[in-house]
């Protein structure tokens, strides 16, 4: 067992209420999936976060699936993300800095709890009590196919 157990413990309940904070999942009984759907897997990915000096922040969990395990046609689509191409950026950022102007950056907070999904994704947690608990998405989870598309 690890020293961090209860740091990891807090973390995933944090993650969890942020989901809940998003409308993100509803949790349902494993009789209320339709027959014969696929219930995609999921896995916990930790992460230490560390202040300049070193020291630790905090403890960050995130709740992912694991998109592999979809099926494209049943619970995905569309996978593409517009990306801007590094060319591209390259010739903007020198115009930028020729004309003097300013640049900005900034971070969408959960970008991809904010996107509905247009399938019905069924996905299982393991809660805090070793419980198994089935939840239907309504919103995008990292690690999902569509997720970026979405």
């Amino acid at each position: 067992m690890s020293p961090q157990t209860k740091e990891w413990a807090e973390a995933r309940i944090k993650e969890r209420e942020q989901l809940l904070r998003y409308q993100v999942f509803t949790k349902i009984r494993k009789s209320d999936i339709p027959e014969g759907t696929w219930i995609v897997d999921t896995k916990w990915v930790y992460l230490v976060k560390r202040k300049a000096d070193g020291t630790i922040e905090k403890y960050k969990a995130r709740k992912v699936g694991r998109g592999f395990t979809q099926e494209e046609g049943i619970n995905y689509n569309e996978t593409y993300t517009q990306m801007m191409r590094t060319e591209t950026f390259k010739i903007l950022l020198v115009i930028t800095l020729h004309r003097e102007w300013a640049i900005r950056q900034w971070d969408v907070v959960a970008a991809y709890l904010q996107a509905l999904l247009k399938h019905d994704i069924y996905i299982t947690d393991i809660n805090e009590e070793g419980e198994t608990e089935y939840w239907k998405l309504h919103k995008a989870l990292y690690g999902l196919k569509q997720a970026g598309y979405e």
